[in-house]
């Protein structure tokens, strides 16, 4: 059976926990223990405490990008897991520690907005874990699958360009290349787990269905970033989830309530929610 227990995310139902725009999400399947993404600071840590959770030992820790929101507690997990003998693994594409802001270059400078990234300090992240950055497919553990860089398929409209970022010294469209996702194989099929979908929830789909050669979509959790999409984009995932046979989805986060509307069989989650899958 895979737990996912909400420790951040933008609302909550429950006084005694933190709300913060960002998400962290811990799976447990009862052999293993990853902590997909931070939030924005150590609030998520202050929830975990709350709901009766120890981070202190958790083996494996993934990103799923390097904005603020999802990578801002990776700091505040350092100072935690500080004094342990064997550190935990972190699973992550390179890019998440690249400088990100909301701008655009104009006449070949950059304009800087706001800052997206956690401006991590990659040395001191690299002593605190057992390091496993790569741009491809990497287990974690035995049933968790990181889905590593996202193909973008030409035929879904998601994918596209969202701030700016620093690659070789120069600011260029930042297309987060880093974004993707995680994947547990249960009876029911896969469950998805993402982050913001910055790479498309279509494609992400599609890379863990040629990944496992599983086809059926038991649930789809996390952010979708569709706050803001075009009606058409909306009906073209609306369609592709119902031809999938996507079974549930929990969407939450950046999804937004315009996203989450054009969702079909979608049950939004919060601080402190937690899911079961067999």
């Amino acid at each position: 059976m895979l737990t996912l227990t909400v420790l951040i995310e933008n609302i909550s139902r429950r006084n005694d926990l933190i709300p913060a725009k960002g998400l962290s999400i811990l799976l447990e399947d009862g052999a293993e223990r990853v902590l997909l993404d931070t939030g924005t600071d150590g609030a998520f840590l202050k929830n975990a405490e709350t709901l009766g959770i120890s981070l202190k030992d958790i083996e494996h820790v993934a990103l799923s990008h390097g904005h603020y929101d999802h990578a801002g507690g990776v700091p505040a997990l350092c100072e935690l897991i500080a004094d342990r003998e064997q550190p935990p693994t972190l699973t992550c594409h390179p890019d998440c520690f690249i400088e990100r802001h909301v701008g655009k270059v104009a006449g070949g400078c950059p304009v800087l907005v706001r800052k997206l990234d956690a401006g991590l300090d990659e040395a001191a992240v690299r002593a605190s874990f057992e390091m496993h950055d790569s741009r491809e497919p990497q287990k974690i553990g035995s049933k968790f699958l990181f889905l590593g860089e996202i193909p973008r398929n030409p035929k879904f409209k998601g994918g596209g360009s969202f701030g700016i970022a620093k690659h070789n010294g120069h600011f260029t469209n930042d297309f987060l290349y880093d974004d993707t996702g995680i994947v547990w194989k249960g009876k029911d099929g896969l469950v998805i787990i993402t982050g913001c979908s910055h790479s498309g929830i279509c494609n992400i789909i599609e890379r863990a269905q040629e990944l496992t050669g599983e086809k059926r979509i038991a649930a789809i959790v996390g952010g979708l970033h569709l706050r803001t999409t075009p009606i058409p984009q909306l009906y073209q995932i609306r369609k592709f989830f119902q031809h999938t046979g996507v079974r549930r989805s929990y969407a939450c986060h950046c999804t937004g309530k315009w996203g989450s509307f054009w969702l079909p069989k979608n049950t939004p989650i919060t601080t402190g929610d937690a899911l079961k899958f067999q």
